[in-house]
Protein backbone atom coordinates (compact mmCIF):
# COMPACT_ATOMS: atom_id res chain seq x y z
CA UNK A 1 0.00 0.00 0.00
CA UNK A 2 1.43 3.62 -0.40
CA UNK A 3 0.92 6.41 1.83
CA UNK A 4 -1.09 8.31 -0.58
CA UNK A 5 -3.60 5.10 -0.13
CA UNK A 6 -3.98 5.72 3.44
CA UNK A 7 -6.24 9.11 3.80
CA UNK A 8 -9.54 8.16 4.93
CA UNK A 9 -8.80 4.49 5.60
CA UNK A 10 -10.31 2.91 8.83
CA UNK A 11 -7.93 1.63 10.84
CA UNK A 12 -8.15 -0.85 13.51
CA UNK A 13 -5.00 -0.84 15.85
CA UNK A 14 -4.57 -3.77 18.47
CA UNK A 15 -2.73 -2.98 21.24
CA UNK A 16 -1.78 0.12 22.45
CA UNK A 17 1.65 -0.26 23.65
CA UNK A 18 4.96 0.73 21.53
CA UNK A 19 4.08 -0.36 18.45
CA UNK A 20 0.32 0.72 18.82
CA UNK A 21 1.18 3.93 19.71
CA UNK A 22 3.53 4.35 17.42
CA UNK A 23 1.16 3.33 14.56
CA UNK A 24 -1.38 5.48 15.39
CA UNK A 25 0.37 8.56 15.16
CA UNK A 26 2.14 7.46 11.93
CA UNK A 27 -1.30 6.53 10.04
CA UNK A 28 -2.71 9.55 11.90
CA UNK A 29 -0.33 11.92 9.92
CA UNK A 30 -1.18 10.50 7.12
CA UNK A 31 -5.41 11.09 7.44
CA UNK A 32 -6.48 7.71 8.71
CA UNK A 33 -9.49 7.56 10.91
CA UNK A 34 -8.52 5.30 13.82
CA UNK A 35 -9.52 2.94 16.67
CA UNK A 36 -7.18 2.08 19.16
CA UNK A 37 -8.47 -1.27 20.94
CA UNK A 38 -6.42 -2.70 24.25
CA UNK A 39 -7.93 -5.63 26.23
CA UNK A 40 -6.07 -4.74 29.04
CA UNK A 41 -7.50 -1.82 31.12
CA UNK A 42 -4.36 -1.67 33.17
CA UNK A 43 -2.19 0.02 29.78
CA UNK A 44 -4.96 3.19 29.73
CA UNK A 45 -3.40 5.78 30.97
CA UNK A 46 -4.28 9.25 31.28
CA UNK A 47 -0.83 10.33 28.58
CA UNK A 48 -2.83 7.64 25.96
CA UNK A 49 -6.32 8.84 26.52
CA UNK A 50 -4.38 12.45 25.79
CA UNK A 51 -2.58 11.60 23.11
CA UNK A 52 -5.72 9.76 20.87
CA UNK A 53 -8.23 12.44 21.84
CA UNK A 54 -5.74 14.89 20.16
CA UNK A 55 -5.65 12.86 16.89
CA UNK A 56 -9.82 12.50 16.97
CA UNK A 57 -9.09 8.55 17.44
CA UNK A 58 -11.46 6.33 18.88
CA UNK A 59 -10.13 4.00 21.55
CA UNK A 60 -11.11 0.93 23.85
CA UNK A 61 -9.50 -0.11 26.38
CA UNK A 62 -10.54 -3.28 28.69
CA UNK A 63 -11.64 -4.50 26.13
CA UNK A 64 -12.16 -5.62 21.82
CA UNK A 65 -15.39 -4.36 20.88
CA UNK A 66 -17.12 -5.44 17.55
CA UNK A 67 -15.99 -2.08 16.16
CA UNK A 68 -12.73 -3.74 15.68
CA UNK A 69 -14.09 -5.01 12.68
CA UNK A 70 -15.18 -2.54 10.95
CA UNK A 71 -11.97 -1.58 9.15
CA UNK A 72 -10.05 -1.63 5.90
CA UNK A 73 -7.49 -3.13 7.36
CA UNK A 74 -5.75 -4.06 10.87
CA UNK A 75 -2.40 -3.56 12.70
CA UNK A 76 -1.90 -6.11 15.51
CA UNK A 77 0.60 -5.54 17.95
CA UNK A 78 3.37 -8.33 18.96
CA UNK A 79 2.05 -9.02 22.25
CA UNK A 80 -1.61 -10.41 20.62
CA UNK A 81 -0.96 -14.12 20.05
CA UNK A 82 -2.69 -15.67 17.18
CA UNK A 83 -5.62 -18.08 18.88
CA UNK A 84 -6.69 -14.87 20.82
CA UNK A 85 -10.97 -14.35 19.70
CA UNK A 86 -10.72 -11.12 18.58
CA UNK A 87 -7.90 -12.61 15.85
CA UNK A 88 -9.51 -15.39 15.29
CA UNK A 89 -12.81 -12.81 14.36
CA UNK A 90 -10.82 -10.55 11.98
CA UNK A 91 -9.52 -13.64 10.25
CA UNK A 92 -13.13 -14.94 9.65
CA UNK A 93 -13.94 -11.42 8.10
CA UNK A 94 -11.60 -11.58 6.01
CA UNK A 95 -9.74 -8.75 7.10
CA UNK A 96 -6.17 -7.41 6.04
CA UNK A 97 -4.35 -7.93 9.01
CA UNK A 98 -0.69 -6.48 9.00
CA UNK A 99 1.98 -5.93 11.97
CA UNK A 100 3.53 -2.61 12.70
CA UNK A 101 6.74 -3.55 10.42
CA UNK A 102 4.57 -4.13 7.22
CA UNK A 103 2.95 -1.49 7.80
CA UNK A 104 5.27 0.94 8.64
CA UNK A 105 7.57 -0.36 5.48
CA UNK A 106 4.96 1.48 3.27
CA UNK A 107 6.61 4.56 4.30
CA UNK A 108 10.49 3.90 3.75
CA UNK A 109 12.15 4.89 0.59
CA UNK A 110 15.27 4.20 1.83
CA UNK A 111 17.24 0.83 2.31
CA UNK A 112 16.58 -0.75 5.04
CA UNK A 113 18.73 -3.60 7.14
CA UNK A 114 16.65 -6.05 8.73
CA UNK A 115 17.81 -8.29 11.18
CA UNK A 116 16.04 -11.40 12.62
CA UNK A 117 17.15 -14.76 14.49
CA UNK A 118 16.58 -16.49 18.04
CA UNK A 119 19.77 -14.28 20.08
CA UNK A 120 21.89 -11.65 19.17
CA UNK A 121 19.44 -9.06 17.61
CA UNK A 122 19.82 -6.12 20.08
CA UNK A 123 23.32 -6.56 20.11
CA UNK A 124 23.75 -6.23 15.99
CA UNK A 125 21.66 -3.89 15.46
CA UNK A 126 23.15 -1.64 17.70
CA UNK A 127 26.71 -2.35 15.89
CA UNK A 128 25.44 -1.60 12.60
CA UNK A 129 23.52 1.28 13.40
CA UNK A 130 27.14 2.60 15.13
CA UNK A 131 29.19 1.45 12.41
CA UNK A 132 27.24 3.22 9.78
CA UNK A 133 26.92 6.39 12.01
CA UNK A 134 30.89 6.30 12.68
CA UNK A 135 31.63 5.93 9.09
CA UNK A 136 29.54 8.97 8.18
CA UNK A 137 26.48 7.41 7.00
CA UNK A 138 23.30 8.48 9.08
CA UNK A 139 20.90 5.75 10.27
CA UNK A 140 18.14 5.37 11.89
CA UNK A 141 17.54 2.26 14.37
CA UNK A 142 13.80 0.75 15.31
CA UNK A 143 11.32 -2.31 15.57
CA UNK A 144 12.07 -4.58 18.63
CA UNK A 145 14.41 -2.45 20.71
CA UNK A 146 14.16 1.07 21.34
CA UNK A 147 11.51 2.59 19.47
CA UNK A 148 8.98 1.47 17.15
CA UNK A 149 9.38 1.73 14.00
CA UNK A 150 6.64 4.40 13.19
CA UNK A 151 8.22 6.51 15.57
CA UNK A 152 11.44 6.32 13.88
CA UNK A 153 9.93 7.57 10.63
CA UNK A 154 8.36 10.04 11.95
CA UNK A 155 11.70 11.03 13.19
CA UNK A 156 12.86 11.10 9.93
CA UNK A 157 10.46 12.57 8.30
CA UNK A 158 11.11 15.63 10.36
CA UNK A 159 15.41 15.80 9.89
CA UNK A 160 14.94 16.91 6.25
CA UNK A 161 17.69 18.27 5.80
CA UNK A 162 19.33 14.42 5.75
CA UNK A 163 19.39 13.58 2.40
CA UNK A 164 20.03 9.82 2.47
CA UNK A 165 19.65 7.34 5.47
CA UNK A 166 19.55 3.59 6.16
CA UNK A 167 16.48 2.35 8.14
CA UNK A 168 18.27 -0.53 10.66
CA UNK A 169 15.39 -2.78 12.02
CA UNK A 170 15.46 -5.60 14.45
CA UNK A 171 12.44 -7.66 13.60
CA UNK A 172 10.92 -10.27 15.85
CA UNK A 173 9.04 -13.87 14.44
CA UNK A 174 5.62 -12.03 15.74
CA UNK A 175 6.18 -9.10 13.36
CA UNK A 176 7.19 -10.82 10.54
CA UNK A 177 3.89 -13.14 11.25
CA UNK A 178 2.12 -10.47 9.35
CA UNK A 179 4.04 -8.79 7.00
CA UNK A 180 3.24 -8.92 3.12
CA UNK A 181 5.47 -6.50 0.66
CA UNK A 182 7.99 -6.08 3.39
CA UNK A 183 11.33 -5.79 1.24
CA UNK A 184 14.42 -5.20 3.27
CA UNK A 185 17.77 -4.42 1.18
CA UNK A 186 19.55 -6.57 3.38
CA UNK A 187 18.16 -9.17 5.33
CA UNK A 188 20.24 -11.18 8.16
CA UNK A 189 19.16 -14.29 10.18
CA UNK A 190 21.69 -14.49 13.08
CA UNK A 191 20.92 -17.87 14.27
CA UNK A 192 17.79 -20.28 14.84
CA UNK A 193 17.19 -21.99 18.27
CA UNK A 194 13.84 -22.91 19.86
CA UNK A 195 11.89 -20.49 21.31
CA UNK A 196 8.65 -18.90 21.68
CA UNK A 197 7.03 -22.15 22.17
CA UNK A 198 3.93 -21.03 24.37
CA UNK A 199 3.16 -19.91 21.24
CA UNK A 200 3.94 -21.37 17.89
CA UNK A 201 2.52 -25.05 17.74
CA UNK A 202 5.71 -26.76 16.82
CA UNK A 203 9.29 -25.15 16.58
CA UNK A 204 9.54 -25.66 13.13
CA UNK A 205 6.25 -23.15 13.02
CA UNK A 206 8.81 -20.68 14.86
CA UNK A 207 11.36 -21.09 12.03
CA UNK A 208 9.15 -21.05 9.55
CA UNK A 209 8.25 -16.92 10.95
CA UNK A 210 11.70 -16.45 10.99
CA UNK A 211 12.95 -16.96 7.54
CA UNK A 212 9.55 -14.72 6.30
CA UNK A 213 12.49 -11.85 6.68
CA UNK A 214 13.69 -13.15 3.27
CA UNK A 215 10.10 -13.38 1.67
CA UNK A 216 10.51 -10.69 -0.64
CA UNK A 217 13.92 -10.84 -1.35
CA UNK A 218 14.98 -10.22 -5.18
CA UNK A 219 18.29 -10.60 -6.98
CA UNK A 220 19.12 -7.11 -5.99
CA UNK A 221 18.96 -7.62 -2.34
CA UNK A 222 21.17 -9.41 -0.17
CA UNK A 223 20.42 -12.04 2.50
CA UNK A 224 22.75 -13.20 5.41
CA UNK A 225 23.58 -16.07 7.74
CA UNK A 226 24.89 -17.52 9.85
CA UNK A 227 27.13 -20.26 8.60
CA UNK A 228 27.96 -21.98 11.71
CA UNK A 229 24.59 -22.62 12.44
CA UNK A 230 23.06 -25.60 10.15
CA UNK A 231 19.41 -25.01 10.04
CA UNK A 232 20.50 -21.58 8.23
CA UNK A 233 22.82 -23.24 5.67
CA UNK A 234 20.15 -26.00 4.39
CA UNK A 235 17.32 -23.26 4.72
CA UNK A 236 15.46 -22.74 1.12
CA UNK A 237 17.46 -19.48 -0.01
CA UNK A 238 15.15 -16.98 -2.17
CA UNK A 239 17.12 -15.89 -6.16
CA UNK A 240 18.74 -13.18 -4.34
CA UNK A 241 22.82 -12.60 -3.22
CA UNK A 242 23.55 -14.78 -0.44
CA UNK A 243 26.26 -13.72 1.87
CA UNK A 244 27.44 -15.43 5.02
CA UNK A 245 29.23 -15.23 7.78
CA UNK A 246 30.96 -17.24 10.64
CA UNK A 247 33.89 -17.75 13.14
CA UNK A 248 35.39 -20.96 11.10
CA UNK A 249 37.22 -19.65 8.40
CA UNK A 250 36.05 -20.51 5.13
CA UNK A 251 36.62 -18.90 1.47
CA UNK A 252 33.39 -18.91 0.83
CA UNK A 253 32.42 -16.75 3.94
CA UNK A 254 31.70 -12.86 3.06
CA UNK A 255 32.99 -11.85 7.01
CA UNK A 256 34.69 -14.22 9.07
CA UNK A 257 38.08 -14.45 11.43
CA UNK A 258 41.61 -15.52 10.40
CA UNK A 259 44.17 -15.54 12.49
CA UNK A 260 42.66 -14.15 15.35
CA UNK A 261 41.19 -10.76 12.93
CA UNK A 262 37.84 -10.43 11.98
CA UNK A 263 37.61 -8.82 8.41
CA UNK A 264 35.49 -9.59 5.26
CA UNK A 265 36.76 -10.41 1.67
CA UNK A 266 36.89 -7.49 -0.62
CA UNK A 267 37.49 -8.98 -4.17
CA UNK A 268 38.98 -12.34 -3.45
CA UNK A 269 41.12 -10.62 -0.89
CA UNK A 270 40.92 -10.85 3.14
CA UNK A 271 40.91 -7.35 4.63
CA UNK A 272 41.46 -7.42 8.18
CA UNK A 273 39.33 -5.20 10.35
CA UNK A 274 39.90 -6.02 14.19
CA UNK A 275 41.92 -8.30 16.43
CA UNK A 276 39.61 -10.59 18.36
CA UNK A 277 40.88 -9.43 21.50
CA UNK A 278 40.56 -5.86 20.56
CA UNK A 279 36.23 -6.57 20.45
CA UNK A 280 34.97 -4.45 23.50
CA UNK A 281 32.16 -7.05 23.51
CA UNK A 282 33.60 -10.36 24.78
CA UNK A 283 32.59 -14.09 23.94
CA UNK A 284 32.98 -16.03 20.40
CA UNK A 285 29.20 -14.99 20.46
CA UNK A 286 29.77 -11.22 20.41
CA UNK A 287 32.14 -11.93 17.51
CA UNK A 288 29.62 -13.45 15.85
CA UNK A 289 27.45 -10.59 16.66
CA UNK A 290 30.12 -8.09 14.74
CA UNK A 291 30.69 -10.47 11.54
CA UNK A 292 26.87 -10.24 11.07
CA UNK A 293 27.48 -6.33 11.21
CA UNK A 294 30.31 -5.94 9.05
CA UNK A 295 28.24 -8.50 6.50
CA UNK A 296 25.24 -5.89 7.00
CA UNK A 297 26.96 -3.05 6.37
CA UNK A 298 28.86 -4.23 3.23
CA UNK A 299 26.72 -2.38 0.71
CA UNK A 300 27.43 1.16 2.40
CA UNK A 301 30.70 0.75 3.71
CA UNK A 302 34.45 -1.14 2.61
CA UNK A 303 37.03 0.66 4.43
CA UNK A 304 38.51 -1.42 7.12
CA UNK A 305 40.53 0.76 8.84
CA UNK A 306 36.81 2.98 9.08
CA UNK A 307 34.70 0.18 10.18
CA UNK A 308 38.12 -1.63 12.74
CA UNK A 309 37.92 2.19 14.54
CA UNK A 310 34.24 2.08 15.09
CA UNK A 311 33.81 -1.27 16.28
CA UNK A 312 36.88 -0.50 19.09
CA UNK A 313 34.09 2.51 20.14
CA UNK A 314 31.62 0.61 20.83
CA UNK A 315 29.73 0.44 23.60
CA UNK A 316 28.14 -2.95 25.56
CA UNK A 317 24.35 -2.92 25.29
CA UNK A 318 22.48 -2.86 29.03
CA UNK A 319 21.06 -6.37 30.00
CA UNK A 320 23.22 -8.62 27.71
CA UNK A 321 25.87 -10.09 30.17
CA UNK A 322 26.50 -7.02 31.73
CA UNK A 323 28.67 -6.42 34.60
CA UNK A 324 26.61 -4.50 37.32
CA UNK A 325 28.95 -4.52 40.80
CA UNK A 326 31.62 -6.57 42.86
CA UNK A 327 29.47 -7.27 46.22
CA UNK A 328 31.67 -9.17 49.15
CA UNK A 329 33.80 -9.88 46.58
CA UNK A 330 31.36 -12.08 44.27
CA UNK A 331 30.89 -10.65 40.46
CA UNK A 332 27.21 -9.86 39.75
CA UNK A 333 26.53 -10.12 35.89
CA UNK A 334 22.75 -8.85 35.04
CA UNK A 335 22.11 -10.73 31.35
CA UNK A 336 18.35 -10.31 31.50
CA UNK A 337 17.61 -10.16 27.65
CA UNK A 338 18.21 -14.06 27.94
CA UNK A 339 14.65 -14.90 27.40
CA UNK A 340 15.33 -18.21 26.11
CA UNK A 341 17.82 -21.51 26.86
CA UNK A 342 20.23 -21.02 24.15
CA UNK A 343 20.87 -17.50 24.93
CA UNK A 344 21.17 -18.69 28.84
CA UNK A 345 23.88 -21.55 27.72
CA UNK A 346 25.90 -18.00 25.89
CA UNK A 347 25.76 -16.87 29.21
CA UNK A 348 27.04 -19.89 31.30
CA UNK A 349 29.70 -20.61 29.00
CA UNK A 350 30.89 -17.24 29.24
CA UNK A 351 33.23 -17.67 32.59
CA UNK A 352 35.87 -19.83 34.16
CA UNK A 353 34.29 -18.66 38.29
CA UNK A 354 32.38 -21.02 39.96
CA UNK A 355 28.77 -19.33 39.14
CA UNK A 356 25.43 -19.29 41.09
CA UNK A 357 23.00 -18.55 38.18
CA UNK A 358 19.18 -17.25 38.76
CA UNK A 359 16.78 -19.11 36.22
CA UNK A 360 13.22 -18.93 35.94
CA UNK A 361 10.40 -16.63 34.92
CA UNK A 362 7.34 -16.95 32.79
CA UNK A 363 8.29 -20.68 30.96
CA UNK A 364 8.12 -20.30 26.84
CA UNK A 365 8.62 -23.86 26.63
CA UNK A 366 12.07 -23.51 27.27
CA UNK A 367 14.26 -27.31 27.15
CA UNK A 368 15.99 -26.56 30.44
CA UNK A 369 17.60 -30.41 30.31
CA UNK A 370 19.99 -29.00 27.91
CA UNK A 371 21.54 -27.11 30.12
CA UNK A 372 22.28 -29.67 32.42
CA UNK A 373 25.83 -30.82 31.64
CA UNK A 374 26.91 -26.79 31.44
CA UNK A 375 25.85 -25.96 34.91
CA UNK A 376 27.16 -29.44 36.40
CA UNK A 377 30.35 -27.99 35.40
CA UNK A 378 30.14 -24.39 36.36
CA UNK A 379 27.20 -24.21 38.98
CA UNK A 380 27.66 -23.96 42.53
CA UNK A 381 23.93 -24.06 42.68
CA UNK A 382 21.07 -22.88 39.96
CA UNK A 383 18.45 -20.47 42.01
CA UNK A 384 15.11 -20.59 40.56
CA UNK A 385 12.63 -17.70 40.52
CA UNK A 386 9.10 -17.24 39.15
CA UNK A 387 6.68 -19.06 37.78
CA UNK A 388 8.76 -21.67 35.68
CA UNK A 389 10.33 -22.83 39.05
CA UNK A 390 8.57 -26.35 38.78
CA UNK A 391 8.91 -26.88 35.34
CA UNK A 392 13.15 -26.28 35.43
CA UNK A 393 12.87 -28.30 38.36
CA UNK A 394 11.30 -30.87 36.74
CA UNK A 395 13.96 -30.59 33.76
CA UNK A 396 17.03 -30.96 35.93
CA UNK A 397 16.42 -32.94 38.61
CA UNK A 398 18.83 -34.99 39.70
CA UNK A 399 22.03 -33.10 37.30
CA UNK A 400 22.46 -29.85 39.53
CA UNK A 401 21.86 -28.87 42.81
CA UNK A 402 18.89 -26.30 42.73
CA UNK A 403 17.30 -23.95 45.31
CA UNK A 404 13.76 -22.36 44.68
CA UNK A 405 14.04 -19.19 46.42
CA UNK A 406 10.96 -17.15 44.44
CA UNK A 407 12.39 -13.83 43.67
CA UNK A 408 15.16 -12.23 42.14
CA UNK A 409 16.08 -9.79 45.58
CA UNK A 410 16.11 -13.60 47.38
CA UNK A 411 17.98 -15.30 44.89
CA UNK A 412 20.99 -12.19 45.16
CA UNK A 413 20.44 -12.76 48.96
CA UNK A 414 21.24 -16.21 49.21
CA UNK A 415 24.40 -16.04 47.14
CA UNK A 416 25.68 -13.57 49.04
CA UNK A 417 24.92 -15.64 52.34
CA UNK A 418 26.42 -18.34 50.63
CA UNK A 419 28.73 -18.19 48.11
CA UNK A 420 32.42 -17.44 48.38
CA UNK A 421 34.84 -14.30 47.02
CA UNK A 422 35.33 -14.75 43.54
CA UNK A 423 31.83 -16.58 42.80
CA UNK A 424 30.26 -15.50 39.41
CA UNK A 425 26.66 -14.25 40.09
CA UNK A 426 24.72 -14.41 36.82
CA UNK A 427 21.47 -13.43 36.52
CA UNK A 428 20.62 -15.14 32.68
CA UNK A 429 16.62 -16.40 33.19
CA UNK A 430 15.96 -17.86 30.28
CA UNK A 431 12.64 -17.58 30.52
CA UNK A 432 9.97 -14.34 29.59
CA UNK A 433 9.71 -11.74 32.42
CA UNK A 434 6.21 -11.12 32.68
CA UNK A 435 5.37 -13.04 35.60
CA UNK A 436 6.63 -10.55 37.54
CA UNK A 437 8.20 -7.74 35.42
CA UNK A 438 6.53 -5.76 33.01
CA UNK A 439 9.93 -6.73 30.42
CA UNK A 440 13.03 -7.77 30.29
CA UNK A 441 14.55 -4.22 31.00
CA UNK A 442 12.35 -3.98 34.00
CA UNK A 443 13.71 -7.19 35.24
CA UNK A 444 17.20 -6.49 34.75
CA UNK A 445 16.79 -3.13 36.19
CA UNK A 446 15.44 -4.46 39.44
CA UNK A 447 18.41 -7.00 39.16
CA UNK A 448 21.11 -3.80 38.91
CA UNK A 449 19.55 -1.60 41.61
CA UNK A 450 19.01 -4.83 44.11
CA UNK A 451 22.86 -5.36 43.62
CA UNK A 452 23.82 -1.68 44.05
CA UNK A 453 22.07 -1.44 47.28
CA UNK A 454 23.44 -4.42 48.75
CA UNK A 455 27.08 -3.37 47.50
CA UNK A 456 26.37 0.10 49.72
CA UNK A 457 25.79 -2.49 52.81
CA UNK A 458 28.32 -5.34 51.95
CA UNK A 459 30.93 -3.18 50.27
CA UNK A 460 32.97 -4.98 47.44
Amino acid sequence: MLPSDIQNKKVTILGSERSGMGAAKLLHQFGAQILVSEKDALKFTAEKRELLASMNAKFEFGYHSDDVLDADFVVVSPGIPENAEIMIKIREKGLPLYSEVEMASWFITEPIIAVTGSNGKTTTVNLIHHLLRECGIPSFLGGNVGQAISEVILERQAQEEITFAVFILEVSSFQLDHIDTFHPRVALILNLSPDHLDRYATVEDYYNSKLKIWKNSTSLDIIGYNADDPLLVIAQKPKATHYSFGLNASPDLLATVKNHQLGFLSNDVFESVIAENELPIPGAHNTSNALAAILAISPFIDDPAAIGSALKSFQPVPHRIEFVATVKGMRFYNDSKATNVASTAVAIQSFNAPEWVILGGKDKGGEFYTLAVDLAQRARKVLLVGQATDIIAGQLAGTVVMESVETIERAIDYALENGESGDVVLLSPGCASYDQFDNYEHRGNFFKSTVLNRKEKFGE
